[in-house]
Protein backbone atom coordinates (compact mmCIF):
# COMPACT_ATOMS: atom_id res chain seq x y z
CA UNK A 1 0.00 0.00 0.00
CA UNK A 2 1.11 3.56 -0.64
CA UNK A 3 -0.05 7.12 -0.07
CA UNK A 4 0.43 10.25 -2.18
CA UNK A 5 0.47 13.58 -0.32
CA UNK A 6 1.19 17.18 -1.32
CA UNK A 7 4.29 19.16 -0.42
CA UNK A 8 6.14 22.33 -1.40
CA UNK A 9 9.57 22.72 -3.01
CA UNK A 10 12.04 25.45 -2.00
CA UNK A 11 11.09 27.48 -5.09
CA UNK A 12 7.46 27.51 -3.94
CA UNK A 13 6.09 25.02 -6.46
CA UNK A 14 3.76 22.22 -5.39
CA UNK A 15 5.17 18.70 -5.47
CA UNK A 16 3.81 15.25 -4.64
CA UNK A 17 5.31 12.90 -2.06
CA UNK A 18 5.11 9.11 -2.33
CA UNK A 19 4.90 7.28 1.02
CA UNK A 20 5.09 3.53 1.48
CA UNK A 21 6.51 1.34 4.30
CA UNK A 22 8.86 3.95 5.69
CA UNK A 23 9.68 5.49 2.30
CA UNK A 24 9.09 9.25 2.08
CA UNK A 25 9.91 10.10 -1.54
CA UNK A 26 9.27 13.47 -3.23
CA UNK A 27 8.31 12.92 -6.88
CA UNK A 28 10.18 16.09 -7.88
CA UNK A 29 13.27 17.88 -6.62
CA UNK A 30 12.58 19.64 -3.29
CA UNK A 31 14.86 22.46 -4.41
CA UNK A 32 13.86 23.33 -8.00
CA UNK A 33 11.67 20.99 -10.11
CA UNK A 34 12.13 23.33 -13.08
CA UNK A 35 15.93 22.96 -13.14
CA UNK A 36 15.64 19.24 -12.42
CA UNK A 37 13.43 18.64 -15.46
CA UNK A 38 15.51 20.85 -17.76
CA UNK A 39 18.59 18.81 -16.86
CA UNK A 40 16.75 15.51 -17.35
CA UNK A 41 15.42 16.38 -20.80
CA UNK A 42 18.76 17.76 -21.98
CA UNK A 43 20.40 14.48 -20.98
CA UNK A 44 17.71 12.09 -22.26
CA UNK A 45 16.61 13.72 -25.52
CA UNK A 46 19.59 13.64 -27.86
CA UNK A 47 17.44 13.33 -31.00
CA UNK A 48 14.07 15.01 -31.39
CA UNK A 49 12.76 12.94 -34.31
CA UNK A 50 11.58 10.07 -32.08
CA UNK A 51 8.30 9.01 -30.53
CA UNK A 52 8.90 9.77 -26.85
CA UNK A 53 7.24 7.92 -23.97
CA UNK A 54 7.39 9.60 -20.57
CA UNK A 55 6.47 7.61 -17.45
CA UNK A 56 5.36 9.95 -14.67
CA UNK A 57 4.45 13.64 -14.55
CA UNK A 58 5.49 14.63 -11.03
CA UNK A 59 4.08 18.12 -10.49
CA UNK A 60 3.58 18.65 -14.24
CA UNK A 61 6.78 20.66 -14.80
CA UNK A 62 7.95 18.08 -17.34
CA UNK A 63 4.87 18.84 -19.47
CA UNK A 64 5.54 22.58 -19.38
CA UNK A 65 9.18 22.04 -20.35
CA UNK A 66 8.33 19.69 -23.22
CA UNK A 67 5.79 22.17 -24.57
CA UNK A 68 8.16 25.10 -24.31
CA UNK A 69 11.34 23.57 -25.74
CA UNK A 70 10.51 20.30 -27.52
CA UNK A 71 7.56 21.02 -29.80
CA UNK A 72 9.43 19.49 -32.75
CA UNK A 73 9.28 15.99 -31.21
CA UNK A 74 6.72 14.16 -33.42
CA UNK A 75 4.73 12.72 -30.51
CA UNK A 76 5.11 12.68 -26.73
CA UNK A 77 2.99 10.11 -24.85
CA UNK A 78 2.97 10.74 -21.10
CA UNK A 79 1.66 7.98 -18.80
CA UNK A 80 1.02 8.60 -15.10
CA UNK A 81 0.99 5.42 -12.96
CA UNK A 82 -0.61 7.10 -9.90
CA UNK A 83 -4.24 8.22 -10.05
CA UNK A 84 -3.65 10.52 -7.05
CA UNK A 85 -1.20 12.74 -8.97
CA UNK A 86 -3.39 15.55 -10.33
CA UNK A 87 -2.46 18.25 -12.81
CA UNK A 88 -3.40 21.87 -12.23
CA UNK A 89 -5.59 23.81 -14.67
CA UNK A 90 -2.62 25.60 -16.25
CA UNK A 91 -0.85 22.35 -17.15
CA UNK A 92 -4.08 20.77 -18.39
CA UNK A 93 -4.47 23.75 -20.69
CA UNK A 94 -0.88 23.30 -21.90
CA UNK A 95 -1.74 19.72 -22.94
CA UNK A 96 -4.90 20.96 -24.65
CA UNK A 97 -3.08 23.50 -26.83
CA UNK A 98 -0.03 21.30 -27.47
CA UNK A 99 0.26 19.77 -30.93
CA UNK A 100 2.41 16.82 -29.91
CA UNK A 101 1.72 15.93 -26.24
CA UNK A 102 -0.83 13.34 -25.13
CA UNK A 103 -1.41 12.52 -21.47
CA UNK A 104 -3.04 9.41 -19.94
CA UNK A 105 -3.43 7.84 -16.55
CA UNK A 106 -2.37 4.20 -16.64
CA UNK A 107 -5.84 3.13 -15.47
CA UNK A 108 -7.48 4.67 -18.57
CA UNK A 109 -5.01 3.46 -21.17
CA UNK A 110 -5.41 0.46 -23.46
CA UNK A 111 -2.51 -0.94 -25.49
CA UNK A 112 -4.48 -0.48 -28.71
CA UNK A 113 -4.72 3.27 -28.01
CA UNK A 114 -0.93 3.54 -28.06
CA UNK A 115 -0.73 1.21 -31.07
CA UNK A 116 -2.96 3.58 -33.04
CA UNK A 117 -0.54 6.43 -32.29
CA UNK A 118 2.53 4.37 -33.17
CA UNK A 119 0.97 3.45 -36.53
CA UNK A 120 0.81 7.14 -37.43
CA UNK A 121 4.57 7.45 -36.95
CA UNK A 122 5.88 4.38 -38.74
CA UNK A 123 9.57 4.54 -39.54
CA UNK A 124 10.45 6.64 -36.50
CA UNK A 125 12.30 5.13 -33.56
CA UNK A 126 11.14 5.59 -29.98
CA UNK A 127 12.59 6.40 -26.59
CA UNK A 128 11.36 6.00 -23.01
CA UNK A 129 12.03 8.56 -20.26
CA UNK A 130 11.21 7.82 -16.63
CA UNK A 131 10.46 10.88 -14.52
CA UNK A 132 12.98 11.43 -11.67
CA UNK A 133 12.18 9.50 -8.49
CA UNK A 134 9.50 7.33 -10.09
CA UNK A 135 11.99 4.49 -10.52
CA UNK A 136 12.41 4.50 -6.73
CA UNK A 137 8.72 3.79 -6.09
CA UNK A 138 7.37 0.24 -6.00
CA UNK A 139 8.69 -1.49 -9.12
CA UNK A 140 5.28 -2.91 -10.04
CA UNK A 141 3.99 0.49 -11.14
CA UNK A 142 6.84 1.12 -13.58
CA UNK A 143 6.91 -2.51 -14.75
CA UNK A 144 3.18 -2.52 -15.51
CA UNK A 145 3.55 0.68 -17.53
CA UNK A 146 6.51 -0.73 -19.45
CA UNK A 147 4.54 -3.92 -20.14
CA UNK A 148 1.66 -1.85 -21.49
CA UNK A 149 4.01 -0.09 -23.91
CA UNK A 150 5.49 -3.47 -24.88
CA UNK A 151 2.00 -4.89 -25.56
CA UNK A 152 1.25 -1.85 -27.71
CA UNK A 153 4.32 -2.55 -29.81
CA UNK A 154 3.30 -6.23 -30.07
CA UNK A 155 -0.14 -5.19 -31.32
CA UNK A 156 1.56 -2.97 -33.90
CA UNK A 157 3.50 -5.98 -35.18
CA UNK A 158 0.33 -8.13 -35.20
CA UNK A 159 -1.56 -5.48 -37.17
CA UNK A 160 1.26 -5.18 -39.70
CA UNK A 161 1.47 -8.95 -40.08
CA UNK A 162 -2.30 -9.09 -40.61
CA UNK A 163 -2.12 -6.49 -43.40
CA UNK A 164 0.79 -8.31 -45.04
CA UNK A 165 -0.99 -11.65 -44.79
CA UNK A 166 -4.27 -10.41 -46.26
CA UNK A 167 -3.06 -7.69 -48.64
CA UNK A 168 -3.77 -9.91 -51.63
CA UNK A 169 -7.18 -11.08 -50.40
CA UNK A 170 -8.29 -7.57 -49.43
CA UNK A 171 -8.12 -6.47 -53.08
CA UNK A 172 -9.05 -9.67 -54.90
CA UNK A 173 -12.09 -10.55 -52.80
CA UNK A 174 -13.86 -7.18 -53.18
CA UNK A 175 -13.31 -7.36 -56.96
CA UNK A 176 -14.77 -10.85 -57.24
CA UNK A 177 -17.57 -9.89 -54.84
CA UNK A 178 -18.67 -6.92 -56.96
CA UNK A 179 -20.52 -9.49 -59.10
CA UNK A 180 -22.88 -9.90 -56.11
CA UNK A 181 -22.45 -6.74 -54.05
CA UNK A 182 -22.99 -4.21 -56.86
CA UNK A 183 -26.77 -4.69 -56.72
CA UNK A 184 -26.97 -6.20 -53.22
CA UNK A 185 -28.98 -4.31 -50.58
CA UNK A 186 -26.74 -2.24 -48.27
CA UNK A 187 -26.95 -2.68 -44.50
CA UNK A 188 -27.44 1.12 -44.39
CA UNK A 189 -31.17 0.64 -44.99
CA UNK A 190 -31.53 -0.95 -41.53
CA UNK A 191 -29.35 1.38 -39.46
CA UNK A 192 -31.16 2.65 -36.33
CA UNK A 193 -34.26 0.58 -37.25
CA UNK A 194 -34.02 -1.73 -34.21
CA UNK A 195 -34.27 0.87 -31.44
CA UNK A 196 -35.56 -0.61 -28.20
CA UNK A 197 -34.97 -4.20 -29.33
CA UNK A 198 -32.87 -6.97 -27.82
CA UNK A 199 -30.15 -9.01 -29.52
CA UNK A 200 -28.11 -12.13 -28.86
CA UNK A 201 -24.64 -12.22 -30.38
CA UNK A 202 -23.54 -15.84 -30.79
CA UNK A 203 -19.81 -16.52 -31.06
CA UNK A 204 -18.01 -19.83 -31.31
CA UNK A 205 -16.30 -20.10 -27.92
CA UNK A 206 -16.60 -23.21 -25.72
CA UNK A 207 -19.42 -21.77 -23.57
CA UNK A 208 -21.76 -21.63 -26.61
CA UNK A 209 -22.77 -25.25 -26.00
CA UNK A 210 -23.84 -24.43 -22.41
CA UNK A 211 -26.24 -21.74 -23.65
CA UNK A 212 -28.11 -23.49 -26.46
CA UNK A 213 -31.27 -23.62 -24.32
CA UNK A 214 -31.08 -19.87 -23.73
CA UNK A 215 -30.92 -19.20 -27.48
CA UNK A 216 -33.84 -21.54 -28.16
CA UNK A 217 -35.99 -19.84 -25.51
CA UNK A 218 -35.04 -16.25 -26.38
CA UNK A 219 -35.00 -16.41 -30.19
CA UNK A 220 -38.75 -15.67 -30.48
CA UNK A 221 -38.24 -12.43 -28.55
CA UNK A 222 -34.71 -11.31 -29.44
CA UNK A 223 -32.87 -11.10 -32.76
CA UNK A 224 -30.10 -13.69 -33.01
CA UNK A 225 -26.87 -12.59 -34.70
CA UNK A 226 -24.38 -15.37 -35.41
CA UNK A 227 -20.73 -15.00 -36.39
CA UNK A 228 -19.82 -17.19 -39.34
CA UNK A 229 -17.71 -19.62 -37.33
CA UNK A 230 -20.64 -20.43 -35.00
CA UNK A 231 -23.22 -21.11 -37.74
CA UNK A 232 -22.43 -24.81 -38.10
CA UNK A 233 -22.95 -25.35 -34.36
CA UNK A 234 -26.29 -23.53 -34.30
CA UNK A 235 -27.64 -25.48 -37.27
CA UNK A 236 -26.62 -28.69 -35.51
CA UNK A 237 -29.15 -27.77 -32.80
CA UNK A 238 -31.72 -26.71 -35.41
CA UNK A 239 -31.32 -23.03 -34.54
CA UNK A 240 -31.56 -20.70 -37.52
CA UNK A 241 -30.23 -17.23 -36.64
CA UNK A 242 -31.91 -14.07 -37.89
CA UNK A 243 -28.58 -12.85 -39.27
CA UNK A 244 -25.23 -14.50 -39.89
CA UNK A 245 -22.26 -12.14 -40.26
CA UNK A 246 -19.09 -12.83 -42.23
CA UNK A 247 -16.05 -10.59 -42.62
CA UNK A 248 -13.27 -13.13 -43.26
CA UNK A 249 -11.37 -12.97 -46.55
CA UNK A 250 -9.62 -16.33 -46.20
CA UNK A 251 -10.41 -19.54 -48.06
CA UNK A 252 -9.69 -21.44 -44.83
CA UNK A 253 -12.71 -19.92 -43.12
CA UNK A 254 -14.99 -20.70 -46.05
CA UNK A 255 -13.95 -24.35 -46.02
CA UNK A 256 -14.13 -24.68 -42.22
CA UNK A 257 -17.30 -22.76 -41.46
CA UNK A 258 -19.47 -22.43 -44.58
CA UNK A 259 -18.70 -25.17 -47.09
CA UNK A 260 -21.51 -27.70 -47.35
CA UNK A 261 -23.93 -25.76 -45.15
CA UNK A 262 -27.52 -25.36 -46.28
CA UNK A 263 -28.27 -21.99 -44.73
CA UNK A 264 -30.86 -19.86 -46.51
CA UNK A 265 -31.36 -17.12 -43.91
CA UNK A 266 -30.17 -13.52 -44.09
CA UNK A 267 -26.42 -13.09 -44.39
CA UNK A 268 -24.56 -9.83 -43.78
CA UNK A 269 -21.37 -9.79 -45.82
CA UNK A 270 -18.45 -7.48 -45.28
CA UNK A 271 -17.43 -6.51 -48.82
CA UNK A 272 -14.00 -8.15 -48.30
CA UNK A 273 -15.46 -11.55 -47.32
CA UNK A 274 -14.11 -14.48 -49.34
CA UNK A 275 -16.02 -14.66 -52.64
CA UNK A 276 -16.90 -18.35 -52.27
CA UNK A 277 -18.92 -17.54 -49.14
CA UNK A 278 -21.04 -15.09 -51.17
CA UNK A 279 -21.12 -17.33 -54.23
CA UNK A 280 -22.54 -20.27 -52.29
CA UNK A 281 -25.08 -18.42 -50.16
CA UNK A 282 -28.58 -19.19 -51.43
CA UNK A 283 -30.57 -16.81 -49.25
CA UNK A 284 -31.09 -13.05 -48.92
CA UNK A 285 -28.01 -10.90 -48.26
CA UNK A 286 -26.90 -7.43 -47.19
CA UNK A 287 -23.55 -5.79 -47.90
CA UNK A 288 -21.51 -3.96 -45.24
CA UNK A 289 -18.73 -1.73 -46.55
CA UNK A 290 -15.39 -2.19 -44.81
CA UNK A 291 -13.39 0.98 -44.24
CA UNK A 292 -10.38 -0.88 -45.71
CA UNK A 293 -12.20 -1.66 -48.96
CA UNK A 294 -11.34 1.02 -51.49
CA UNK A 295 -12.59 -1.13 -54.37
CA UNK A 296 -16.26 -1.22 -53.37
CA UNK A 297 -15.90 2.19 -51.72
CA UNK A 298 -15.01 3.76 -55.08
CA UNK A 299 -18.25 2.36 -56.54
CA UNK A 300 -20.42 3.36 -53.55
CA UNK A 301 -18.87 6.49 -51.98
CA UNK A 302 -22.14 7.31 -50.17
CA UNK A 303 -22.24 4.04 -48.20
CA UNK A 304 -21.48 3.93 -44.46
CA UNK A 305 -17.99 2.58 -43.80
CA UNK A 306 -17.59 0.15 -40.91
CA UNK A 307 -14.43 -0.27 -38.86
CA UNK A 308 -12.09 -3.03 -39.98
CA UNK A 309 -11.20 -5.37 -37.12
CA UNK A 310 -9.64 -8.80 -36.87
CA UNK A 311 -12.63 -10.29 -35.04
CA UNK A 312 -16.04 -10.88 -36.61
CA UNK A 313 -17.58 -10.75 -33.12
CA UNK A 314 -16.29 -7.19 -32.56
CA UNK A 315 -17.49 -6.18 -36.01
CA UNK A 316 -20.91 -7.70 -35.26
CA UNK A 317 -21.17 -5.97 -31.89
CA UNK A 318 -20.46 -2.64 -33.58
CA UNK A 319 -23.09 -3.45 -36.21
CA UNK A 320 -25.68 -4.30 -33.53
CA UNK A 321 -24.96 -0.94 -31.93
CA UNK A 322 -25.31 0.85 -35.30
CA UNK A 323 -28.63 -0.89 -35.92
CA UNK A 324 -29.97 0.74 -32.77
CA UNK A 325 -30.45 -2.19 -30.37
CA UNK A 326 -31.09 -1.42 -26.70
CA UNK A 327 -29.47 -4.54 -25.21
CA UNK A 328 -27.18 -7.29 -26.44
CA UNK A 329 -26.15 -10.53 -24.74
CA UNK A 330 -22.84 -12.15 -25.71
CA UNK A 331 -23.04 -15.95 -25.99
CA UNK A 332 -19.92 -18.04 -26.61
CA UNK A 333 -17.73 -14.97 -26.26
CA UNK A 334 -14.97 -16.45 -24.10
CA UNK A 335 -11.74 -14.95 -25.46
CA UNK A 336 -9.98 -17.63 -23.44
CA UNK A 337 -9.21 -21.34 -23.34
CA UNK A 338 -11.77 -23.27 -21.31
CA UNK A 339 -10.55 -26.80 -20.61
CA UNK A 340 -7.93 -26.09 -23.28
CA UNK A 341 -10.68 -25.54 -25.86
CA UNK A 342 -10.97 -22.54 -28.16
CA UNK A 343 -14.11 -23.58 -30.07
CA UNK A 344 -17.44 -25.03 -28.94
CA UNK A 345 -18.45 -28.59 -29.77
CA UNK A 346 -19.58 -29.02 -33.37
CA UNK A 347 -17.35 -26.29 -34.81
CA UNK A 348 -14.60 -27.17 -37.25
CA UNK A 349 -11.15 -26.34 -35.93
CA UNK A 350 -9.00 -25.21 -38.84
CA UNK A 351 -5.23 -24.98 -39.10
CA UNK A 352 -5.26 -21.22 -38.53
CA UNK A 353 -6.26 -21.69 -34.88
CA UNK A 354 -3.33 -21.86 -32.49
CA UNK A 355 -4.10 -22.93 -28.94
CA UNK A 356 -1.08 -21.43 -27.24
CA UNK A 357 -1.58 -20.64 -23.56
CA UNK A 358 0.53 -17.57 -22.93
CA UNK A 359 -0.91 -15.34 -20.23
CA UNK A 360 -3.52 -15.00 -17.50
CA UNK A 361 -6.29 -12.41 -17.56
CA UNK A 362 -9.28 -11.60 -15.32
CA UNK A 363 -12.39 -13.68 -15.98
CA UNK A 364 -16.06 -12.84 -15.46
CA UNK A 365 -16.30 -15.05 -12.35
CA UNK A 366 -13.57 -13.08 -10.57
CA UNK A 367 -10.84 -15.65 -11.09
CA UNK A 368 -8.09 -15.83 -13.73
CA UNK A 369 -8.27 -17.55 -17.11
CA UNK A 370 -5.67 -18.48 -19.71
CA UNK A 371 -5.61 -16.67 -23.02
CA UNK A 372 -3.14 -15.99 -25.86
CA UNK A 373 -1.48 -12.90 -27.30
CA UNK A 374 -3.85 -13.07 -30.29
CA UNK A 375 -6.95 -13.28 -28.10
CA UNK A 376 -5.55 -10.59 -25.81
CA UNK A 377 -5.42 -8.28 -28.83
CA UNK A 378 -9.10 -9.02 -29.38
CA UNK A 379 -9.86 -8.23 -25.74
CA UNK A 380 -8.20 -4.85 -26.26
CA UNK A 381 -10.25 -4.26 -29.40
CA UNK A 382 -13.44 -5.16 -27.53
CA UNK A 383 -12.45 -2.76 -24.74
CA UNK A 384 -11.86 0.04 -27.20
CA UNK A 385 -15.30 -0.46 -28.76
CA UNK A 386 -17.19 -0.90 -25.48
CA UNK A 387 -15.57 2.27 -24.11
CA UNK A 388 -17.08 4.14 -27.06
CA UNK A 389 -20.59 2.66 -27.02
CA UNK A 390 -21.18 1.93 -23.31
CA UNK A 391 -23.52 4.91 -22.87
CA UNK A 392 -25.72 3.94 -25.80
CA UNK A 393 -26.29 0.18 -25.48
CA UNK A 394 -26.34 -2.30 -22.58
CA UNK A 395 -23.99 -5.23 -23.12
CA UNK A 396 -23.85 -8.43 -21.03
CA UNK A 397 -21.75 -11.59 -21.25
CA UNK A 398 -23.23 -14.98 -20.24
CA UNK A 399 -19.81 -16.72 -20.16
CA UNK A 400 -18.76 -17.01 -16.50
CA UNK A 401 -15.24 -18.22 -17.36
CA UNK A 402 -14.81 -15.85 -20.29
CA UNK A 403 -12.21 -13.08 -20.23
CA UNK A 404 -13.51 -9.86 -18.72
CA UNK A 405 -14.40 -7.10 -21.19
CA UNK A 406 -14.65 -3.51 -19.96
CA UNK A 407 -18.23 -2.30 -19.35
CA UNK A 408 -19.62 -5.78 -20.07
CA UNK A 409 -20.87 -7.36 -16.81
CA UNK A 410 -21.53 -11.07 -16.46
CA UNK A 411 -25.13 -12.24 -16.20
CA UNK A 412 -26.42 -15.76 -15.59
CA UNK A 413 -28.60 -16.92 -18.48
CA UNK A 414 -31.52 -17.64 -16.13
CA UNK A 415 -31.66 -13.98 -15.11
CA UNK A 416 -32.18 -12.67 -18.65
CA UNK A 417 -35.67 -11.21 -19.06
CA UNK A 418 -35.99 -11.92 -22.77
CA UNK A 419 -39.81 -11.97 -22.70
CA UNK A 420 -39.94 -8.18 -22.46
CA UNK A 421 -38.60 -7.81 -26.01
CA UNK A 422 -40.56 -8.13 -29.24
CA UNK A 423 -39.38 -9.02 -32.73
CA UNK A 424 -41.60 -6.76 -34.78
CA UNK A 425 -39.34 -4.72 -37.06
CA UNK A 426 -40.64 -4.88 -40.62
CA UNK A 427 -38.01 -5.08 -43.38
CA UNK A 428 -37.25 -6.90 -46.62
CA UNK A 429 -33.94 -8.16 -47.99
CA UNK A 430 -33.38 -9.22 -51.60
CA UNK A 431 -31.95 -12.59 -52.58
CA UNK A 432 -28.23 -12.96 -53.21
CA UNK A 433 -28.03 -13.37 -56.99
CA UNK A 434 -25.51 -12.65 -59.74
CA UNK A 435 -26.21 -9.62 -61.92
CA UNK A 436 -24.76 -8.60 -65.31
CA UNK A 437 -24.01 -5.07 -64.07
CA UNK A 438 -21.88 -6.47 -61.27
CA UNK A 439 -19.79 -8.51 -63.68
CA UNK A 440 -19.26 -5.47 -65.91
CA UNK A 441 -18.13 -3.32 -62.99
CA UNK A 442 -15.68 -5.99 -61.79
CA UNK A 443 -14.14 -6.16 -65.28
CA UNK A 444 -13.78 -2.36 -65.29
CA UNK A 445 -11.88 -2.48 -62.01
CA UNK A 446 -9.46 -5.13 -63.33
CA UNK A 447 -8.86 -3.10 -66.51
CA UNK A 448 -8.06 -0.08 -64.34
CA UNK A 449 -5.50 -2.13 -62.39
CA UNK A 450 -3.76 -3.04 -65.66
CA UNK A 451 -3.63 0.67 -66.57
CA UNK A 452 -2.14 1.51 -63.17
CA UNK A 453 0.47 -1.24 -63.61
CA UNK A 454 1.55 0.28 -66.94
CA UNK A 455 1.88 3.70 -65.29
CA UNK A 456 3.94 2.28 -62.40
CA UNK A 457 6.29 0.53 -64.84
CA UNK A 458 6.88 3.74 -66.82
CA UNK A 459 7.62 5.81 -63.71
CA UNK A 460 9.77 3.10 -62.14
CA UNK A 461 11.96 2.98 -65.29
CA UNK A 462 12.52 6.75 -64.94
CA UNK A 463 13.78 6.23 -61.41
CA UNK A 464 16.44 3.80 -62.60
CA UNK A 465 18.02 6.64 -64.57
CA UNK A 466 18.82 8.69 -61.47
CA UNK A 467 22.51 8.49 -60.62
CA UNK A 468 23.36 5.94 -57.99
CA UNK A 469 25.88 7.87 -55.88
CA UNK A 470 24.82 11.51 -56.27
CA UNK A 471 21.19 12.59 -55.83
CA UNK A 472 20.34 16.28 -56.10
CA UNK A 473 17.24 18.27 -55.16
CA UNK A 474 16.03 18.16 -58.76
CA UNK A 475 16.09 14.34 -58.63
CA UNK A 476 13.95 14.35 -55.49
CA UNK A 477 11.44 16.70 -57.13
CA UNK A 478 11.26 14.36 -60.13
CA UNK A 479 10.54 11.44 -57.82
CA UNK A 480 7.80 13.38 -56.08
CA UNK A 481 6.19 14.21 -59.43
CA UNK A 482 5.99 10.47 -60.13
CA UNK A 483 4.37 9.91 -56.74
CA UNK A 484 1.89 12.74 -57.37
CA UNK A 485 0.98 11.35 -60.79
CA UNK A 486 0.41 7.91 -59.32
CA UNK A 487 -1.75 9.15 -56.47
CA UNK A 488 -4.15 10.83 -58.88
CA UNK A 489 -5.48 7.35 -59.59
CA UNK A 490 -8.41 6.77 -57.17
CA UNK A 491 -7.73 3.06 -56.74
CA UNK A 492 -4.11 3.79 -55.84
CA UNK A 493 -4.94 6.36 -53.19
CA UNK A 494 -8.02 4.69 -51.72
CA UNK A 495 -7.14 1.00 -51.99
CA UNK A 496 -3.71 -0.16 -53.14
CA UNK A 497 -1.61 2.08 -50.91
CA UNK A 498 -3.70 1.03 -47.91
CA UNK A 499 -2.16 -2.42 -48.30
CA UNK A 500 1.34 -0.92 -48.45
CA UNK A 501 0.66 1.51 -45.62
CA UNK A 502 3.85 0.70 -43.72
CA UNK A 503 6.04 1.84 -46.62
CA UNK A 504 3.85 4.83 -47.43
CA UNK A 505 3.73 6.09 -43.85
CA UNK A 506 7.47 5.64 -43.44
CA UNK A 507 8.12 7.84 -46.49
CA UNK A 508 5.64 10.47 -45.31
CA UNK A 509 7.19 10.57 -41.85
CA UNK A 510 10.70 10.68 -43.27
CA UNK A 511 9.81 13.76 -45.31
CA UNK A 512 8.03 15.43 -42.41
CA UNK A 513 10.50 14.76 -39.59
CA UNK A 514 13.86 13.86 -41.14
CA UNK A 515 13.99 15.87 -44.36
CA UNK A 516 14.79 19.56 -44.81
CA UNK A 517 15.35 20.52 -48.45
CA UNK A 518 17.65 23.45 -47.64
CA UNK A 519 19.85 21.42 -45.29
CA UNK A 520 19.55 17.89 -46.64
CA UNK A 521 22.70 15.85 -47.27
CA UNK A 522 23.42 13.63 -50.25
CA UNK A 523 23.04 10.53 -48.04
CA UNK A 524 19.59 11.70 -46.97
CA UNK A 525 18.59 12.34 -50.58
CA UNK A 526 19.86 8.88 -51.55
CA UNK A 527 17.79 7.37 -48.75
CA UNK A 528 14.70 9.20 -50.00
CA UNK A 529 15.38 8.12 -53.58
CA UNK A 530 15.76 4.51 -52.52
CA UNK A 531 12.63 4.46 -50.33
CA UNK A 532 10.44 5.92 -53.10
CA UNK A 533 11.95 3.59 -55.69
CA UNK A 534 11.39 0.60 -53.43
CA UNK A 535 7.75 1.65 -52.95
CA UNK A 536 7.22 1.69 -56.74
CA UNK A 537 8.89 -1.72 -57.09
CA UNK A 538 6.68 -3.12 -54.31
CA UNK A 539 3.59 -1.62 -55.93
CA UNK A 540 4.56 -3.10 -59.30
CA UNK A 541 5.11 -6.53 -57.75
CA UNK A 542 1.87 -6.21 -55.79
CA UNK A 543 -0.15 -5.37 -58.91
CA UNK A 544 1.41 -8.28 -60.78
CA UNK A 545 0.58 -10.55 -57.84
CA UNK A 546 -3.06 -9.42 -57.98
CA UNK A 547 -3.46 -9.59 -61.74
CA UNK A 548 -1.75 -12.97 -62.03
CA UNK A 549 -4.00 -14.48 -59.36
CA UNK A 550 -5.69 -17.62 -60.67
CA UNK A 551 -9.20 -16.50 -59.69
CA UNK A 552 -8.75 -13.04 -61.23
CA UNK A 553 -7.32 -14.52 -64.43
CA UNK A 554 -10.18 -17.01 -64.68
CA UNK A 555 -12.81 -14.34 -64.08
CA UNK A 556 -11.19 -11.79 -66.44
CA UNK A 557 -10.77 -14.28 -69.28
CA UNK A 558 -14.46 -15.22 -69.05
CA UNK A 559 -15.43 -11.55 -69.00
Amino acid sequence: MYEITSGTADDGSQIYIYKSEGINLPLNSKISPKREIAKLLKKEISEKNKITFVIGIGNGEIIEALHADYQDIPKVIIIEPFNEVVLNESTLNTIKISKNIEFYYFRDLLPIMITTIIEQFRGLSSQIIIHPKYDQTESQFINDTLKLIEKSLSLYVINNNTVNFFKKNWIIEPILNVVYTYEMDPIDKLLREFRGKGAILVSSGPSLTDNIDLIKKAKDHMYVFCVGSALRALLKYDIHPDFVVSIDASLTNYEAHFKGLNYEGIAIFDTMTHHLILENHQGPALKMLSEMDGITGSLFPEMTRFISVASVAISTLNLIYQLGFEEVYLVGQDLSFIDKKYYAEGITIHEGVRIEEELWVDSNDGAKVLTSETLYAQIDSFNQLTNLIKDHIKIYNVSAKGAKINHVPYIHSEKINYQRFEKNVSFTVNQNITKIKGKEKAIEVIKNLYQILDLVKVEERKMKKIRENVVNISDIRTLLKSVKKLRKEPLVEDSLLNQLIDDVQRINNHFEYNYNESRTTNDQRKEMRDSIHVLFIKLKNYLELLLNDEEIQKFYSKG
